[in-house]
């Protein structure tokens, strides 16, 4: 159960990244203003779009935090582009990070704090490789290792066969489309959600997401991708008990990676910022920004 909040409206603008490309931004200014709170941008992972971090951003704003949500090219009201959807590199993705991050510098004049879920944890290693001094904090929701590279991209495939019906996962490697695993509200349940969370918000969610993904950027993370040891910012990882995807070891090895402990969430699997306990995430998370980058600066 969640907690009544107080709520300013959302606005929604775009931003431009390149080559005619028109980035959506969803924005939840704060219910107060606290001078020393920085900005968040929420970065979402395969699938999901900025509607998924809606609950998060209304908490957040109500905290004292300015607060945005983007959507990848091809994603959300995001510009479409068939053609190269499935083909989009790490480095194009994070030319549309590195895009909203300056506006948002821009607007509000102060460095933001990334959150970056699944595949988005992994765009946001990515950016913070080269632009570290930018941000203020970068939090790792559920997010790819940055030594996914260990494993292989065989052994990830046959966990999926671990934990999915076979013809999901055959269906995904032939049509080269991780959507395949989760086309039903019974298959995204199953994958993302913990077993509490309910069929009917299960069936409400499916239609929201999106069927496209960047296959060349997802091999990419399952090679070595990232440097840790270049990132200087704070760092904070958070995983959920229930996930399926990236499971305690992978969350352990990512804290260890760039020095840090981690949480993990109970009652959750791999959609924390949707499933019942998203909140108990939101404090973790706001608990943890206080802590490294709120109280370091005062």
């Amino acid at each position: 159960m969640t907690s009544r909040q107080n709520y300013t409206d959302k606005d929604t603008f775009f931003v431009f990244s390149c080559e005619s490309i028109r980035i959506e931004v969803l924005h939840y200014p704060p219910i107060r203003i606290i001078s020393n709170y920085p900005p968040i941008l929420f970065i979402h992972g395969l699938t999901n779009s900025a509607w998924a971090w809606d609950n998060f951003c209304r908490w957040f704003s109500n905290q004292g935090h300015d607060c945005y949500a983007m959507s990848f090219r091809g994603y959300g009201q995001s510009t479409k582009t068939p053609k190269k959807d499935k083909w989009w590199k790490l480095n194009d993705i994070t030319i549309d990070v590195s895009a909203v991050t300056d506006t948002i510098i821009a607007r509000t004049g102060d460095k933001p704090i990334l959150v970056g879920h699944s595949f988005g944890g992994g765009i946001l290693q990515y950016y913070l490789q080269n632009n570290h001094q930018k941000v203020a904090a970068g939090v790792l929701f559920a997010a790819t290792s940055p030594y996914n590279y260990k494993r292989g991209i065989v052994k990830y495939i046959r966990k999926l066969f671990s934990k999915m019906p076979i013809l999901a996962v055959l269906k995904s490697l032939i049509t080269l489309n991780p959507y395949a695993t989760i086309e039903t509200p019974e298959l995204m349940k199953r994958a993302t959600f913990s077993k509490a969370f309910p069929d009917s918000m299960a069936k409400d969610i499916h239609p929201k997401l999106d069927k496209v993904s960047p296959i060349t950027a997802l091999f990419q993370i399952h090679k070595p991708f990232v440097d840790p040891t270049k990132i200087k910012c704070p760092i904070i990882v958070i995983g959920a008990e229930e996930d399926s995807l990236f499971d305690l070891k992978v969350i352990k090895e990512t804290a260890e990676a760039y020095g840090v402990e981690f949480d993990i969430i109970g009652g959750a699997a791999h959609n924390i910022m949707l499933d019942l306990t998203w909140e108990d995430s939101a404090n973790v998370i706001f608990n943890r920004i206080q802590e490294k980058v709120i109280q370091r600066v005062i």
